[in-house]
């Protein structure tokens, strides 16, 4: 389907843009091809009218005239003063009238066309781009004697309409090619502004929490703002990703882990030697959805095992592993500690356990919860490349 909000005589005008090339050029141009194909025909006058957007008129874009060489344009024919005309060029694929002004499709141009231009005979092809009329080319005798043009004369003006028709569709399409440039281009700088407002949003969150926990002096208030200050970061490290990769729908999982790690060190200088990772890189990601969710995981594990684990242990170790396959990744994740029971303890009153249980289903994860003995998570992960 044509793009409607392309207007091809706006585009013939602004032609220039694309080709390098003056209105006035243009015109000469057609000025020339308009001399060589009335000599070859042996009529004195050729025209081309596009439509308007909403079709009730045709312009002209070009009227070369041989006896007195004159070009002009922007002539308008409306549909209401010429509806026999119109009808025709709509339901036929050529318009051969020998006596315009005794032709029911023409006669209605005798006073404002027909005899202020001396046009007895003519040959009008409709032009069509995707088999939507879009104007109509006119190959016009002056005079009196009567002309009738010959098949061989059909066929040549039959071939001018295709050249002419398929330099409107290329143009047609590099402009709505520009069109949809121009708003992929605004599209993304929108994001781009949402995904800035986004990021400050978190940044002033987690400043506002980092200082009402430096002014606290309960231990139990400054764990529990530094673990909404953790999971916040996950957060906000999903719209930095977004941002240096500009691609708004879907997150690396190897990069996004490895900032993770990153933070967790940063947050914890005093186990940033605890804190293992076997991270491969891959190109697997996921939806900024699903990769917020992984982040937020990945956060509350670290935050239950620095919490339970760590203090109960002299040898204290937090591993990340991550593998590729395909369309999956597999991600381990836990420490060395005794181990609990997940599914026990998941029931209770607890924030952490149910939302690692939640997070994992949010993401279509299959899931391996920690034993007692054993204190690491496994979750298979399906994804794109």
């Amino acid at each position: 389907m044509l793009d409607k909000s392309v207007n091809l005589l706006e585009e013939l005008d602004s032609i220039s843009k694309i080709h390098f090339l003056k209105r006035d050029d243009i015109d000469d141009i057609m000025i020339e091809f308009s001399k060589r194909i009335l000599v070859a025909l042996k009529i004195e006058r050729i025209s081309v009218w596009l439509f308007n957007p909403d079709k009730t008129a045709i312009i002209s874009a070009g009227e070369y005239d041989l006896r007195s060489r004159a070009f002009k344009k922007n002539s308008v024919l409306t549909q209401a003063e010429h509806p026999h005309y119109f009808e025709a060029i709509n339901h036929n694929k050529i318009l051969l009238v020998p006596n315009t002004y005794k032709h029911v499709s023409t006669e209605e141009f005798t006073d404002d066309y027909l005899k202020p231009n001396d046009i007895i005979s003519l040959m009008d092809i409709p032009l069509r781009i995707e088999g939507e009329l879009i104007g109509v080319m006119c190959f016009e005798k002056t005079g009196k004697t009567e002309k009738e043009f010959t098949d061989k004369e059909q066929t040549f003006a039959f071939s001018i309409a295709l050249v002419f028709t398929s330099n409107m569709e290329a143009r047609h399409r590099r402009a709505a090619q520009h069109k949809l440039e121009q708003a992929l281009h605004e599209k993304d700088l929108l994001i781009k502004e949402i995904n800035h407002r986004v990021k400050n949003n978190f940044s002033i969150l987690i400043s506002l929490l980092r200082i009402r926990k430096n002014q606290s002096h309960s231990p139990e208030l400054q764990n529990i703002l530094e673990e909404y200050e953790q999971r916040i970061f996950s957060m906000m490290k999903i719209q930095d990703l977004l941002s240096h990769s500009e691609n708004y729908t879907s997150v690396n999982v190897s990069d996004y882990l490895n900032e993770l790690i990153k933070e967790f060190k940063s947050t914890h200088p005093e186990i940033a030697s605890n804190i293992e990772s076997n991270i491969i890189r891959t190109e697997h990601s996921l939806p900024t959805k699903n990769a917020i969710h992984l982040g937020l995981l990945v956060t509350e594990i670290f935050i239950n095992s620095f919490k339970y684990a760590h203090p109960s242990s002299k040898n204290y170790k937090f591993s990340i592993g991550l593998s590729a396959n395909k369309n999956q990744v597999s991600l381990m994740i836990g420490d060395n500690g005794g181990g609990f029971d997940f599914k026990k303890l998941s029931t209770g009153n607890t924030l952490g356990l149910p939302l690692i249980k939640d997070l994992s289903e949010n993401i279509d994860a299959k899931s391996d919860f920690p034993t007692t003995g054993n204190g690491f998570y496994k979750f298979l992960i399906q994804t794109s490349i």
